[in-house]
């Protein structure tokens, strides 16, 4: 209850002013809210956790709102007292779907579908945010503007805002109507995207519509300097409303070095010899090591203390980014959601950024999942 009225008191301050008190760290567990524990919450000790269900999954048929268990973990987060940060992910492109025209059976059908959802967890939501890195998840050809000069990402979204979000609260004047954020997207240091009509569209939607609380961003990058590059992008079109950030990582720079020979310098042929590795490994060939036998936490420090490209403490160096820039509230991963156990040069890499490695670390002696060394203690310090 103090976080919900702190969190009231601070949008009512200037920017400037909530950006100095507003730092709030969560938990996010992406499209697997059935994920959700919550006693390892306890060991993150946050006060917010997020979810974007693959909505399209509900529509055909993989999943099935009667009893889901992802979005019963949202409902009990919010009876236990969490604050829940929840979106819409729609995956468009993955589902070869073009934006549904306005009033069309296919756009009722989406928006039937949200407002059954919100039927389910609209109670529990804190804060809204309406969609999931639609610059990635769209077609290109919905990120332009059509013949009458409409971009359909933007009306539709638009239009969620319309008939299902607030159309909800107001059939539902018994709840408060939690603040809309609108985006999460990536690469916003790219020129492909600070030039995409879809992208500064729906900034300029942010900016203008005053039911629209603020922008969220995702700063998966691959060198810090992206960070800034993100933020001064993003403040050229909303340029006074709070940002969130429901994802961020270095799963980028991890990429770029995958193929990497640990033996590059002295320090790393020095830990290949100190484990009894194999001289010739890449460090996907230590993922995979990892990834299927498990390791203590002190190897996989070791490794990345031989890598002079490793930002150490990258937490921190967020954090002090989004001070400046006004960000409101951040999620980082708690548990490992993808994590294949054989590596090769074109997996990806996610897998290193949670808190908790349950499956690449050894367990705690209590049984709970291993500490990541490279965040776990900068995390809980926040």
């Amino acid at each position: 209850m103090l976080m919900k009225k702190l969190k009231a008191f601070l949008l009512l301050l200037p920017l400037s002013w909530a950006s100095l008190l507003a730092q709030q760290l969560g938990a996010n567990f992406n499209h697997n809210p059935e994920i959700i524990d919550f006693d390892l919450l306890e060991i993150a000790e946050v006060e917010w956790v997020r979810a974007t269900p693959r909505i399209i999954d509900y529509l055909n048929g993989k999943l099935q709102l009667e009893d889901d268990p992802g979005l019963a973990k949202i409902v009990e987060a919010g009876e236990r007292g969490y604050q829940v940060a929840f979106g819409f992910r729609w995956d468009f492109k993955m589902h070869k779907m073009r934006i549904p025209t306005p009033g069309s059976a296919e756009e009722k059908a989406l928006f039937d579908l949200e407002y059954r959802i919100l039927e389910i967890v609209g109670p529990h939501v804190d804060l809204f945010k309406l969609g999931n890195e639609p610059n990635l998840e769209t077609h290109r050809e919905d990120q332009q503007p059509d013949e009458s000069g409409v971009i359909p990402l933007v009306r539709f979204t638009e239009r969620q805002l319309t008939h299902v979000v607030e159309k909800y609260y107001a059939n539902h004047p018994e709840l408060k109507r939690p603040d809309v954020y609108v985006g999460s997207f990536p690469r916003l240091f790219m020129e492909e995207e600070q030039k995409n009509p879809g992208v500064i569209g729906m900034m300029e939607l942010v900016e203008n519509d005053s039911r629209i609380a603020g922008l969220a961003i995702h700063l998966h990058i691959s060198r810090m300097s992206q960070i800034e590059d993100s933020f001064e992008f993003a403040r050229k079109y909303v340029t006074e409303k709070p940002f969130i950030i429901p994802e961020f990582s270095l799963h980028r720079l991890y990429l770029e070095k995958i193929e990497e020979p640990i033996a590059i310098n002295k320090a790393g042929r020095d830990f290949l010899k100190k484990y009894g590795h194999p001289g010739w490994w890449k460090m996907y060939d230590w993922y995979t090591h990892a990834n299927s036998n498990r390791v203590l936490p002190q190897e996989l420090a070791d490794l990345f203390s031989t890598r002079n490209w490793y930002p150490d403490h990258y937490l921190r160096s967020y954090f002090e980014a989004y001070k400046k820039y006004g960000v409101f509230l951040a999620t980082y991963p708690l548990l490992q959601q993808s994590c294949p156990r054989i590596m090769t040069p074109d997996s990806p890499c996610w897998f290193l950024n949670p808190i908790l490695m349950q499956i690449t670390l050894e367990k705690q002696p209590d049984g709970t999942p291993g500490r990541n060394p490279l965040v776990f203690e900068d995390y809980i310090s926040i």
